[in-house]
C-alpha cells in the first residue's frame, strides 16, 4: 500500500517433459543405418544431430583438457623443487658466498 500501484509478479508455467537421451541416441542411429542403406523411412529424412555430436566433441575435448592440466601440475611442482633444492643448497653449504653478496 503505497503511493504508487506494485506491479504483479509473472508467473512462469513450465510443464516438464520426460527425455531420454539413450532412446534418442538409438532412434537417430536407427535413422543413420538406415540412410545409409537406403532404406525407406516413414517419409522422414536423415537429418543429422548437430547439436549432439558437438556436445560429444566438446566433452571429449574438455576432458583430454583436463589431463594435459596435470601435466602442466606436475612441472611446475618440480620446477619449484628444483628451485627450493637450489636455495637450500645455497643456504647451507654456500653461505660465505652470499655473505659477500650483502
Amino acid at each position: 500500500m503505497g503511493l504508487f500501484k506494485q506491479p504483479e509478479h509473472r508467473r512462469f508455467n513450465l510443464k516438464p517433459r520426460y527425455w531420454d537421451p539413450e532412446a534418442e541416441a538409438r532412434k537417430e542411429r536407427e535413422k543413420r543405418i538406415r540412410a545409409e542403406l537406403g532404406l525407406a523411412e516413414d517419409g522422414d529424412e536423415y537429418i543429422p544431430d548437430v547439436k549432439a555430436s558437438l556436445q560429444k566433441e566438446y566433452a571429449k575435448r574438455k576432458n583430454e583438457r583436463l589431463g594435459g592440466g596435470l601435466g602442466y601440475s606436475t612441472r611446475i611442482f618440480m620446477i619449484l623443487i628444483i628451485i627450493l633444492i637450489g636455495i637450500f643448497y645455497l643456504a647451507t653449504y654456500k653461505i660465505d658466498l652470499i655473505m659477500k653478496l650483502f
